[in-house]
């Protein structure tokens, strides 16, 4: 969890990875962590956790951006600086034994712009996982907390908002290798700026898990909720999906999660597919390759009453240059098409997006590491003055107490 926190790979903290609070359009990039990988809670294959630890490092970057705002209208150069400690504590195994755990992590980050100092800001992001397992049954509590102020490729302008996550989950062991669980939520944004639709989603899930094999786990899920976004109507989301988590090959893992999902609003309904995959490959040892893909709806904040169908991929490729020295390469499309579920707007924004990151990593220590990158990425929108193309480049540090 605290090398999900710090928000650059250059800690060197281990721990399970985090998906973001709200899925979405970070800094105009695919967000490419879009299916959780650490298991259901009765995956045989799981590994073991220590049972206490206390983890802190520190995160420390220096970026010059061409276009802060994301801004066609508006292209502003600065050089920002960010300062972000993390800490995690763990207690408990959450996924062998029995008994209960606790998961929290904490991340505070200073934002510091050297030109447009109305700008600088203070972020944080706080996640927890708690939970109790018996021999056949699990409760757990997870949840997240982030205060965020970065550009958004939806509003195209640096962008103040709280997100909110919370899941209790029940999970209920029915044979050695089926599993059911029972779960429900909510998950929520709200914008500092009353220009911005506040949105929040409440929702119930039903799902069975089997484990065929070692290396083959399938999974069922129905999804059923209420959609509400200021100034405009409720929508009802009702969505099932099938996921297989497969292991071919010692170097071959394959997450991908497919279905439908209907949605009634003011203006109708519709039934539209749902995608949300990720392949890992290990081809040798020090060289590692990704390709990540979705297809997911979400409510635009800028244009209340209108959802945007977000489609993307994205291929990263890292591989080790000796024994201190690697080297990465991150790059993936986006298309954003927005029509109309309630109020008489006009729809037909599409947006489609690039990107290509390059960068070089420098392990000093087993705790210290250095790195250079650069970013370039474009938004092509059909609507006046909300397409973008940026340029950056920087240095990160990262290091773990």
């Amino acid at each position: 969890m605290l090398a999900a926190l710090s928000a650059a790979p250059l800690v060197p903290a281990s721990g399970e990875e985090v998906l973001p609070a709200i899925p979405g359009r970070l800094d105009g990039e695919l967000d490419s962590r879009i299916v959780p990988r650490t298991g259901s809670p009765f995956d045989p294959q799981a590994g073991e956790t220590r049972q206490q630890e206390l983890e802190m490092g520190v995160n420390i970057s220096a970026v010059y951006d061409d276009n802060i705002y994301l801004s066609a209208s508006r292209k502003e150069a600065d050089l920002v600086m960010r300062v972000a400690p993390a800490i995690h504590y763990r207690r408990g195994d959450k996924v062998s034994g029995e008994g209960g755990y606790l998961s929290v992590a904490y991340r505070p980050t200073a934002v510091v712009y050297a030109d447009n100092s109305d700008n600088s800001r203070f972020d944080q992001v706080a996640e927890w996982d708690i939970g109790w397992r018996g021999k056949k049954t699990a409760i757990f509590w997870k949840g997240a907390a982030r205060q965020l102020g970065d550009a958004t490729a939806d509003t195209g302008a640096l962008t103040d908002r709280t997100e909110f996550s919370n899941e209790v989950r029940l999970a209920w062991s029915i044979r050695e290798k089926l599993s059911v669980e029972l779960a429900g939520g909510r998950e929520s944004v709200s914008y500092d700026s009353s220009s911005y639709a506040d949105s929040a989603l409440n929702y119930g899930e039903l799902a069975l898990r089997y484990t065929h094999s070692p290396k083959t786990r399938l999974g069922m899920i129905y999804k059923a909720g209420r959609f509400e976004v200021d100034g405009a109507g409720e929508q009802t989301v009702q969505r099932l999906t099938g996921r297989i988590e497969w292991t071919p090959r010692e170097k071959i893992a394959v997450d991908l999660e497919l279905g439908g999902e209907h949605r009634s609003f003011d203006r109708g309904s519709e039934t539209s597919p749902v995608v949300e995959g990720r392949i890992g490959w290990k081809p040798k040892e020090g060289t590692e390759v990704y390709l990540a893909g979705y297809r997911r709806e979400q409510a635009s904040a800028y244009l209340p009453g209108q959802n945007y169908t977000q489609t993307g991929a994205a291929l990263g490729i890292s591989q080790r240059l000796g024994s201190d020295w690697t080297a990465r390469v991150e790059g993936g499309v986006e298309r954003a098409k927005y029509s109309v579920v309630s109020g008489n707007s006009t729809g037909g924004r599409v947006d489609r997006i690039h990107f290509i990151r390059p960068a070089l990593e420098y392990r000093v220590t087993d705790d210290f590491s250095m790195g250079l990158f650069y970013r370039y990425s474009e938004n092509d929108s059909n609507r006046t003055g909300l397409g973008h193309e940026n340029h950056s480049a920087g240095v990160e540090m990262g290091y773990r107490f």
